[in-house]
């Protein structure tokens, strides 16, 4: 792709984009929170938060080169984000999420899926971000993964000042070389609370028998809104990648131009 080719796909991902965020920040959760308060014990928004915080902790020190295992990495990296392997992958993932979910709530139970939910979620997100040729292992890249989680669960205004804040950190990597040296635990901690406050109440219906079918079919309903969002964020970083690359191409090819019009200009 030349620079014209690039900017004109990067108009069409920002307009996604957009429309990604006018989604987020005017839809509404499900209205159930008026309706079940009354039913909700106490201690489950923190056990669903130490539930989803345990989950990341245990997969990002010793469970992701485990989930790498599940594809085809080479593959992947070659897909460009739009390969039938990637696509196929997704939809397992989708898939088996649902069955799991429905299953789970079909028996009354609603927290004991959230480590393979938890992990099924970031294979997803593994798989999106190799089909734009990016890492997921190092501690950079695994705070960027927990920022874009927290940032696609986001509604209303918080919702454009994270998506704007992703975009910082993008810029700040890709650009400037950042690497991330702190806790990566407080991320972790940050991306835990936007899950749980996103899933309390549906993971709650999970625990009903019966009912919990609804709680359950949630799974692929985020699973799904986090894919959408990976891929535009994924998308987006690399058509920025390859836009600065083709200006300092440009600039390099005028300077060689120039250089060799001064020597043109040399008299023998």
């Amino acid at each position: 792709m030349n620079e014209k080719e690039i900017r004109k796909e990067l108009r069409r991902i920002r307009n996604r984009e957009a429309e990604l965020l006018i989604k987020y920040k005017y839809g509404k959760r499900l209205n159930l929170e008026s309706i079940l308060n009354k039913y909700l014990p106490d201690s489950l928004e923190e056990t669903l938060d130490s539930a989803f915080r345990e989950a990341f902790k245990l997969i990002f020190a010793k469970g992701s080169s485990v989930i790498g295992k599940t594809f085809d990495e080479k593959k992947l990296r070659n897909s460009k984000g739009t390969d039938s392997e990637a696509q196929m992958l997704w939809a397992k993932d989708m898939f088996l999420t649902g069955v799991e979910g429905t299953g789970l709530g079909l028996l009354g139970v609603g927290l004991p899926d959230i480590p393979v939910f938890t992990a099924m979620l970031l294979r997803t997100v593994y798989q999106t971000a190799l089909s734009y040729q990016f890492e997921y292992t190092t501690k950079t890249e695994q705070v960027f993964i927990l920022r874009l989680i927290e940032a696609a669960l986001a509604r209303g205004k918080d919702a454009e000042e994270k998506s704007a804040s992703l975009d910082e950190l993008m810029r700040e990597i890709d650009e400037e070389g950042y690497d991330y040296y702190g806790s990566i635990n407080d991320q972790i901690a940050a991306t835990s609370k936007a899950m749980s406050d996103e899933m309390l109440y549906l993971k709650f219906v999970q625990t009903i028998p019966v009912v919990g079918v609804a709680g359950g079919l949630s799974n692929p309903i985020y699973l799904n809104r986090i894919k959408s969002y990976a891929d535009v964020k994924y998308r987006k970083r690399r058509l920025l990648i390859r836009l600065r690359q083709a200006k300092e191409a440009t600039r390099e090819k005028t300077k060689v131009s120039v250089y060799e019009q001064d020597r043109e200009d040399i008299p023998e």
